[in-house]
């Protein structure tokens, strides 16, 4: 049995009363917005968090939020970082109109698509997208696909004031070095051996969970195993893991 199955087991026999949340989601990508929040509902997860990333995806996500009562964060991620580099102020916009909207993201470098967005291009929007959270006093959800170093470097030079490090794909060594910056490692659906030495070693204080769905999970209720591989990895009580990131997320978020 499988170390994710075996949590989900673990996970059954929980029945506390704990808010739990999803850190990252893309509702606007699933066939049926509604019922999956519902199911997450039904399921225990009452904070889910769904991300845009480029102009469609931002009013999409907006509507969303307004809708069915999520949050949401919006913003141009590096994948349309050439394409829809205008739009990047229209996400300053939008927050600022809805209440909703509580970040700028997903927002950051990406290896995968140097081949039509650029590094000077990604650089560009992704640095102008954290002085807009800094200016709105609002965390930026980070992507960092094949780029840690290079976005840890970035970040270096122009800090943001706080950030979630959506998927995170870094190692050990670097989740500590965001964490003592203030910003937040966020663990998806997925397990390898890097991810749980990173969840091993990092506080349980600067970690949040995610589905990342439907890309990685298939809802936002899924993030009950991943909160039980957490628990699992680190060997602390369901509960209390499921907790924690939920206050994590509430209070990195202003929620």
């Amino acid at each position: 049995m499988s170390q994710m199955m075996q949590s989900m087991e673990r996970v059954s026999y929980y029945q506390g009363a704990v808010q739990l949340a999803d850190a990252h989601c893309h509702l606007d990508m699933l066939d049926d917005p509604k019922a999956a929040v519902n199911e997450a509902v039904a399921n225990g997860v009452s904070i889910i968090i769904t991300s845009g990333g480029s102009r469609k995806a931002n009013e999409a996500t907006t509507a969303i939020a307004k809708s069915l009562g999520v949050y949401g964060v919006v913003g141009i991620d590096p994948s349309f970082a050439v394409s829809d580099r205008e739009y990047v102020d229209q996400s300053a916009g939008l927050i600022r109109k809805n209440m909703q909207l509580i970040g700028i993201g997903e927002i950051g470098l990406d290896a995968s698509v140097l081949d039509r967005s650029g590094i000077g291009a990604q650089r560009e929007v992704f640095a102008r997208q954290i002085d807009i959270a800094n200016e709105l006093d609002i965390p930026a959800v980070i992507h960092s696909r094949g780029m840690i170093k290079e976005v840890i470097r970035l970040l270096d030079e122009h800090p943001a004031n706080r950030a979630m490090f959506h998927f995170f794909e870094g190692d050990e060594a670097q989740a500590r070095y965001l964490a003592r910056k203030g910003h937040m490692i966020s663990i998806p659906p997925r397990d390898d051996g890097r991810r749980k030495r990173v969840i091993k070693e990092t506080d349980l204080s600067s970690m949040v969970a995610e589905t990342d769905c439907p890309v990685a999970g298939r809802s936002p209720s899924d993030v009950r195993g991943v909160i039980a591989s957490i628990s699992s990895i680190k060997n602390i009580g369901f509960g209390e893991v499921a907790e924690q990131v939920s206050e994590n997320v509430k209070g990195f978020f202003h929620i």
